[in-house]
């Protein structure tokens, strides 16, 4: 078993790109949250055909970044690489698109009002994606939850973690 601990390295079972991942959430303290993906229904509610599932991350405490900043650039890429690891490789009933950075920074209460790099990930069928949310489709979520977790990622806002 390799010796990780002049890395910093708690868990030394686990894979070095685990670990690497491990990182970037502390570094960017990264936090996720779902939002349901809705269409309009004619004389109806909303129909629910799938899920958001949003990756935040933040600048260092500092000045007051510039949203599309070379630092939310290496953010947003740094949260590409987490979405990559959860996202399911197998192919299923569900797909998973990872949606374009819009060079933006999100501000919400749930956060402080923290500056937030934010990456979406968009999880319908893979046919026909105006159908309802399936079974796949909240089995895929609860998967990528669970990896997230693995991570250390917690749900809403960041957590400083108690040793």
């Amino acid at each position: 078993m390799k010796d990780m601990t002049d890395k910093g390295f708690e868990d030394k079972g686990a894979s070095q790109a685990e670990e690497k991942l491990k990182s970037l959430v502390q570094q960017h303290k990264i936090c996720w949250e779902v939002i349901p993906k809705q269409i309009p229904v004619k004389d109806g509610a909303p129909l629910k055909i799938g899920f958001h599932l949003m990756l935040h991350g933040t600048h260092a405490p500092g000045k007051h970044p510039i949203p599309g900043c070379e630092k939310c650039v290496h953010i947003f890429s740094d949260l590409r690489k987490i979405a990559t690891w959860i996202i399911p490789k197998e192919e299923r009933q569900s797909r998973y698109e990872i949606i374009t950075f819009d060079r933006s920074l999100g501000y919400s209460l749930a956060r402080q009002n923290r500056p937030d790099v934010s990456l979406t990930i968009k999880i319908v069928h893979r046919s026909k994606v105006d159908r309802p949310v399936a079974e796949c489709q909240v089995l895929c979520l609860n998967e990528m939850k669970a990896k997230l977790s693995e991570l250390g990622v917690p749900e809403k806002r960041w957590r400083e973690r108690i040793e």
